[in-house]
């Protein structure tokens, strides 16, 4: 049986790890047993670090509006409470762009979310409750189909 070499083979993981371990310090870059640890570790720290920032920019939003809303005489908490019962929906991340760049157009939305809002310690009127299958109903009949939960002829069983 004839011998089998797997020098090309490795030589190629090697390299793929010394590419990617590029820029590292000390024989962190160039001993193999080294770098691959190294990737290792940097990878771990990537797939931690992708979750970790989009929590921070949320945090920089939520800061940056409440900032301009203190501003316009509203608090954070208060504002996004307007915005939802005003029906407007806007993301954090546009409402702060908006507050940075655009005050004045900021500041029609806060002064829409406060004509929105009830009197601080008052609850607002709400709207009585619809049962989720008289939902689906309308939105069925609104489209024109027949809803796939009819009612069903009653049968009796004797």
């Amino acid at each position: 049986m004839p011998r089998v070499k797997r020098g090309m083979a490795a030589h190629r993981r090697h390299k793929k790890i010394f590419k990617q371990a590029k820029g590292f310090r000390g024989k962190r870059k160039n001993v193999f047993k080294l770098a691959k640890n190294a990737v290792m570790k940097a990878g771990q720290n990537a797939y931690r670090d992708r979750k970790l920032k989009k929590r921070t920019f949320h945090q920089l939003w939520v800061l940056r509006i409440n900032n301009a809303c203190r501003e316009n005489g509203l608090k954070y908490s208060r504002f996004i409470y307007g915005l939802e019962l005003a029906d407007i929906t806007i993301n954090r991340k546009m409402l702060s762009e908006l507050a940075v760049s655009e005050p004045d157009a900021f500041k029609e939305i806060v002064e829409k979310a406060k004509a929105a809002l009830p009197p601080e310690g008052k609850a607002p009127e709400m709207k009585k409750p619809v049962a989720k299958a008289k939902l689906k109903k309308e939105k069925a009949a609104e489209k024109g189909g027949e809803s796939k939960e009819e009612e069903k002829p009653a049968t009796t069983e004797e």
